[in-house]
């Protein structure tokens, strides 16, 4: 979901892929850029995560007119605050009405308060958070408000050093921050873009230390899906059957190719975005991924051979099962030819956006959020069904990796094995985990084995049955029975 009052753009941070958020006059604001900085030592995907839920957290303060404006209390900060966690649980759903029978009644401002946030919510796109998405949200914001209010202290250093305003005013902002932000209007010693970040960092600076405690995930919300104590509700692996529907219901070559990847390699969805095109063999029909921590066997290729054919990067094979690995060379090869432009930068990403004002940029910078649409769209286009346990389930593109490690682990076929599978450790190298308890969420037995092995069981009794009555009882538990038939005929005769 694009961001509607400001612009999120990729960057470097000393030689880190990172992103910098511009304001509605086309200026960096410095908090975000700060923050941006402070977790450029997390993995891509979590620096990306992150990024997104400040930039739409600041989007939402901007939409209400919390920042970009005029001076707000710390009261009204905080009931802001409070507005964006109840619409991430609730959505355009929020609602601040007491229902009595059928009917809502409302305080006095509160009706108006609730369709107010409700239209911010449908301009924005804020929709309920899944469960499991909460833990990945809440993290960032309270990084980031610790983080402002850090920056609130070197506002108040350059409002007092620089600025020459007075020190009762600016300590006065601890509780109020108006009087510093009025004072500030008429400051020449200030650049514009000086002056707007103090005002950013004064609004939002005190608010842990206002409410007195960090954000937490709101109470009643239900427990993320399948993660129930039943083995039977883990079922998270793609049902594999759907997989060519799925296909057909991809808008473009690059979706296509992508999802293919993800089904035959497992490799995750981050791994595959930032695919370069030098890391795919086609002649052999290899892919590798850059793995620093030789989590896929790279510990197994030659170093000679590692920095001759990677350009000095530590990189590792993964497989890629059949058929899908002809047929993702296959959609590659399309994609490449119908879709795929040299980019601008000369970037040497594989997947790139190939919309027309987007077109050649690199696709890992798309939102969590636009990417996760593209394939739960089209598993809804394809009208695939959930587990048995949730019909209604949408599936997503990290189950494409469950499938993977359940197929490897349940029906990969071994010569000289005489059951299929490979072993948990190997599974667990091909998908790359540190933690051999991460794998088993992958490679799960399947319940369709022992089902078949009880109905097998079944099959020989029924047959036994229709041959003695008594084949399913020992003779004790036989005799017993046709002692009691006896009791109750003589019975039924008198």
């Amino acid at each position: 979901m694009s961001l509607r009052n400001l612009i999120r753009e990729p960057v470097q941070i000393d030689g880190v892929d990172s992103w910098r958020l511009l304001d509605p006059d086309g200026q960096p604001i410095a908090a975000f850029s700060s923050f941006a900085k402070k977790i450029q030592d997390e993995s891509f995907a979590t620096r990306k995560r992150y990024c997104e839920v400040i930039s739409r957290f600041l989007d939402f303060l901007f939409e209400i007119g919390i920042l970009g404006k005029g001076a707000v209390t710390r009261a009204q900060v905080n009931e802001a605050i409070d507005h964006y966690i109840a619409l991430l649980r609730d959505g355009e759903g929020i609602t601040f009405g007491n229902k009595k029978g059928a009917a809502l009644t409302f305080q006095p401002g509160d009706e108006a308060r609730q369709q107010a946030l409700r239209a911010v919510a449908k301009k924005l796109g804020i929709r309920p958070l899944a469960p499991n998405s909460w833990a990945n949200t809440i993290a960032p914001l309270n990084i980031f408000l610790r983080l402002s209010s850090m920056l609130e202290q070197e506002a108040q250093e350059i409002a007092i050093l620089r600025a020459k305003i007075d020190p009762s005013i600016v300590h006065q902002a601890l509780v109020d921050s108006r009087p510093l932000i009025e004072a500030l209007a008429g400051c020449n010693a200030l650049s514009p873009q000086e002056i707007k970040n103090i005002k950013l960092a004064s609004s939002l600076g005190s608010v842990i230390r206002f409410r007195g405690e960090e954000l937490t995930r709101p109470r009643g919300l239900r427990a993320p899906k399948f993660r129930a104590g039943q083995r039977d509700t883990e079922v998270l692996d793609f049902p594999m059957e759907h997989f060519p529907a799925l296909l057909e219901a991809a808008k473009n070559c690059r979706d296509k190719a992508l999802w293919l990847l993800t089904a035959a390699s497992g490799i995750r969805r981050s791994e595959a975005l930032n695919l370069e095109w030098h890391q795919i063999d086609f002649e052999k029909q290899l892919v590798y991924v850059l793995d620093p921590d030789f989590k896929r066997y790279g510990r197994q290729i030659p170093e000679t051979t590692r920095h001759q054919r990677f350009k000095g990067r530590s990189v590792s094979w993964t497989y890629l099962r059949m058929p899908y690995r002809q047929m993702f060379f296959e959609a590659l090869s399309e994609y490449r030819k119908q879709e795929y432009v040299l980019p601008r930068d000369h970037n040497d990403y594989v997947f790139q956006f190939v919309d027309p004002t987007r077109r050649g940029r690199p696709y890992h910078e798309a939102s969590d959020a636009a990417l996760n649409e593209s394939f739960t769209h089209a598993v809804k286009r394809a009208n695939i069904p959930g587990p048995p346990m949730a019909p209604k389930y949408v599936w997503t593109q990290h189950s494409l990796r469950h499938a993977y490690g359940v197929f490897m682990f349940n029906d990969f076929f071994v010569p000289g094995n005489n059951t299929p599978g490979l072993t948990e450790a190997e599974v667990q190298m091909l998908m790359g985990h540190k933690s051999i308890a991460s794998t088993r969420r992958y490679a799960r037995q399947k319940e369709a084995a022992l089902l078949n092995r009880l109905a097998q069981h079944d099959h020989i009794l029924l047959g036994a049955v229709a041959a003695s009555p008594s084949a399913l009882l020992p003779s004790s538990n036989f005799e017993r029975l046709m002692l009691s038939e006896l009791s109750s005929d003589d019975a039924h005769d008198q």
